[in-house]
């Protein structure tokens, strides 16, 4: 009895769709919540199923061949009938437990939202949150060791994680009330994380600001109470801003800066649970209507 011959698979068929649509590898990847990597090795396994090129890769991104064309609808009605079918049949509970690693400022920020609505429309997930995530790398680091399932953090190129942008953060100038601008650039500046993080120091220098670190620390309401103090100035993301005494203001910084922030999982399939939870977190950060 000869063996059947191999059948392309629904992640494969994914792939290819969502690359086709998006047109670069890069976007499919984020769309589908893989590493680049992982997206073009499906289409590529894909092609040696059905022994033809699907994509012509160009050094902007994907096209269609002319066999990618004519098996493009195909796949789409595919996938469509699948889905038509999840829908068609009883959807079990999702149940599980998912551990978040989140800056302060983004459980802040994102969680109340996403939170309240898991608890009314998925009450057998379970959550595990834990905020007390001060620098970008200790999120990373609990999503890659296991220890968390989803990340919310600061997004960086090259971070070898599945990452998915909800926002922008706008960075502030916060400085005693009494000290102006461009004088204020010549004060003392006080640092927020490990000094070794210079990518806002950098960001700055090429608008020829050279800052003069005196304190770093790893708590916006402590870098408050030295600017209070009159111990320096400080430039903070608008999310972590705490409330202000009277003696020290936030205001605009002349350019515009900013930290992307988002989700990060680690590569590959997720439990229904996690994708539950990603999927309300990324609508709990789209702006209401």
């Amino acid at each position: 009895m000869s063996a059947s011959p191999p059948q392309p698979t629904l992640a494969q068929l994914r792939a290819f769709v969502t690359a086709a649509q998006k047109r670069t590898m890069s976007a499919a990847a984020t769309e589908l919540n893989l590493t680049q990597s992982a997206v073009s090795h499906a289409v590529r396994q894909l092609e040696g199923v059905l022994g033809v090129q699907l994509l012509e890769r160009t050094g902007r991104g994907v096209t269609l061949s002319a066999a990618g064309e004519r098996l493009l609808p195909l796949s789409e009605q595919i996938l469509s009938g699948v889905e038509t079918l999840l829908r068609a049949a009883p959807a079990p509970a999702v149940s599980g437990l998912v551990r978040i690693a989140a800056f302060p400022s983004l459980a802040r920020h994102l969680l109340p939202r996403a939170l309240a609505q898991l608890s009314r429309e998925y009450p057998a997930i379970a959550l595990h949150l834990d905020d007390a995530h001060l620098e970008r790398a200790a999120v990373i680091q609990a999503v890659r060791a296991g220890s968390a399932d989803i990340g919310l953090t600061q997004l960086l190129p090259g971070m070898a994680l599945a990452a998915h942008p909800l926002g922008d953060d706008l960075y502030e100038l916060v400085a005693p009330s009494g000290w102006t601008l461009p004088q204020v650039w010549t004060r003392p500046y006080i640092h927020l994380g490990e000094l070794r993080d210079q990518q806002l120091p950098d960001a700055l220098a090429r608008y020829g600001v050279k800052l003069r670190p005196s304190l770093n620390l790893s708590s916006e309401t402590a870098i408050v109470a030295m600017v209070a103090s009159g111990l320096g100035f400080a430039v903070l993301p608008s999310l972590t801003i705490p409330e202000l005494p009277a003696s020290v203001s936030r205001r605009p910084l002349p350019w515009k800066l900013a930290r992307s922030y988002g989700t990060v999982t680690r590569p590959g399939p997720l439990t229904p649970a996690v994708q539950t939870v990603l999927t309300v977190l990324w609508q709990a950060a789209e702006p209401a209507d």
